[in-house]
Formats: structure tokens, sequence, C-alpha cells
């Protein structure tokens, strides 16, 4: 797998559809535009094919520039991630590594293809990373850091006042670039939530603007921040459905659960039943570590919740639960005060 490099835009980018994209796109891209600032801001997007928000507010970004006949605020790498996948609209395709759990290193083309990426990237340095997502399940729009840095809470406050601290999973792209310039994940909803492509696009629009990231020495006032303590995770071999209780399934969630996401679901409250006594949900801390006895009981065939919890992305759809997680647990999170720079 290569990573494919580009000095200009190839032609019919801007107009080209994701699910079209390899067509413009033969794998995965790196795209550098000059810009009348250095050094460039770093996007990311389609690390995951059928979450297209960040491919759309890009195109729509550069074509704001372009027909109004304008020079690029401050140069600009696009990393495209996974056009193949964009094609079949699913998350990657059978075979291939998660695009962003790949980050970290390995032996895969994958890994070989990431860490090219970081090398030209870090070349000349970045004024900050910004990776670009959807949600499968409800979620209002957050940011997310892997660093408690004020560079980075600040960044992702530009987006959105609800921000998540995780240092697990493992490989992510925003993690990689964290130890070395200001770099975050942004979540902007299910790709068909209307708002998304406004938000990003304007959140993007203030950020090549930017000369600085602005300082910041706040303790978190009117920010509503989360630690993930927990990646809930079903059996690779399990049936799992959703709505209630029926017989067929190991596990069986209550209906909506991703409506319960960002909203504290107190001890004791039903996310499901278990069918099958002889499989168990994971709940995988940020040590690596099964630590499911700590936040769930199964009474009777009920799943029920040990502790209060806040979810985040928990999602109803099956293949994603199985190539990824069902969701996370989360709890309130308090801000240092950082020092005032300089």
């Amino acid at each position: 797998m290569n990573l494919n490099v580009y000095d200009r835009l190839p032609e019919g980018f801007l107009e080209t559809g994701f699910r079209e994209l390899e067509r413009v796109l033969p794998g995965p891209s790196l795209i550098r535009l000059a810009g009348q600032a250095d050094p460039p801001l770093l996007l990311a997007t389609l690390l995951h094919g059928n979450e297209p928000t960040g491919l759309m507010a890009v195109q729509k970004l550069l074509r704001s520039y372009r027909d109004a006949g304008e020079k690029l605020p401050r140069s600009l790498y696009l990393f495209v991630g996974n056009p193949a996948a964009a094609a079949q609209n699913v998350r990657h395709l059978p075979g291939q590594l998660d695009f962003n759990r790949i980050w970290d290193g390995g032996d895969r083309p994958e890994h070989r293809m990431a860490g090219e990426l970081k090398r030209l990237a870090m070349e000349r340095g970045l004024f900050a990373s910004i990776d670009i997502h959807n949600t499968s399940g409800e979620n209002p729009h957050y940011g997310c850091v892997n660093k408690i840095d004020a560079a980075c809470i600040q960044l992702a406050s530009l987006f959105s006042p609800k921000l998540i601290y995780f240092t697990r999973p493992k490989g992510v792209l925003s993690s990689a670039f964290a130890e070395h310039v200001p770099s975050i994940t942004i979540e902007s909803g299910k790709p068909e939530d209307p708002y998304g492509l406004p938000h990003v696009y304007a959140f993007l629009c203030r950020v090549m603007t930017l000369d600085a990231i602005p300082q910041w020495a706040g303790g978190g006032d009117g920010l509503e921040v989360f630690h993930s303590i927990g990646r809930v995770q079903v059996p690779d071999v399990s049936r799992i459905g959703f709505s209630e209780k029926r017989n067929g399934f190991d596990f069986c969630f209550i209906d909506h659960i991703d409506q319960k996401n960002f909203s504290e679901l107190p001890a004791n409250a039903l996310i499901g039943w278990r069918l099958n006594p002889q499989l168990g949900l994971r709940v995988i801390d940020e040590s690596g570590q099964d630590v499911a006895e700590n936040f769930l009981v199964y009474e009777n065939e009920e799943i029920r919740l040990k502790r209060a919890v806040v979810p985040s992305m928990f999602t109803q759809d099956e293949r994603i639960v199985h190539q990824d997680c069902l969701g996370y647990f989360m709890e309130p999170y308090e801000l240092p005060h950082f020092p005032p720079a300089g």
C-alpha cells in the first residue's frame, strides 16, 4: 500500500463525491497545497470510508478560495485516507486494518503508509493536526484530545465546548501527531446530520486564518470535559440485537441505546440482556485491561451498570460494533489550571 503524494489538486477532486473518489485518488493520498503562511495545517479525512463530512467540508473550503481567486491563508497538507472503503461506504474493507488504529507503528502495509505520511508531514513541521470524523450513533458534536495540553484543548474548544480526553484505543492519528504539534480529533455527528457540514466548514475557515493557536490558561470554564475510561466490546463470535430481549441472540441491548450518549446513566441502569451465559462483555481500560467486573453486573439475564457512567459513541450499527466497539464509558473530568504561556 503506497502513499500517493500530490503538490496540486488532482483533476476533478473538488467536484467528486466520496463514493466516486477512488477514480480520482487511487489510494491513501497526501495533497500538499501552498498558502500565504507556513507551517502547514494537516487535515485528515476519510480514515473511515463511511464518514464523509470532513471531505465535503474540505472540498467546500477549497472551492471557496478557488472561486474567489484567492490563495489559501495557510499552507495545507490534506490526507485522504481510504478512498477504496469510501467507494463501498464502509469503515474499512475486509482484510484492511482500521486506518485510525495504524499510527503507532507495525509491520503491515497500512503501518508503513502511515509512517511515510508522518515523515513527510513533519519534514517542515506543522501548525496543527485535525482529524475529522463522523459518528455512527447519536452524539453531539465534540472534540477529542489525547494529552492534557493547553494548545490541544484550546484548539478542540474552538470546535465544541464538549471535549473528551482519551488515551485508548491506541494507534489513532491525533495521538501520533500530539507528540509534536497541537493535534485533535473532531466528531461531527452522523453523516446525515444537516449541521455537520456547515459546522466543520466554519471551524476549518476559522483555523485556516489563525496566526497562532489562541493562548488559554483556563481551568475549563464553559467546557464540558469527559475522560474516557472504558471501551465496551462484544465477543467476536457473538450474535447481537437491539430493541428488546429476543431469542436467537447472545446479547440484546436496549432500544436507541445511542440516544443515551453524553447523558449520565446511574448505577443499576439497564443497558441490555445477556442470553448466552457462556459469553461476557469486555470493558477495556486505559491500561488495556478488561475491567468489566468494575462496570457491569449480570442479574438473571439483565445487564446492569455497577456504577454511574456517561456513555459516548454507543451505536446500533452491528457491523461497527464487531469491527470496533459498542461504545465507551466516560466520567466527568476537571481540567487543570495551566500556567500562563511564555
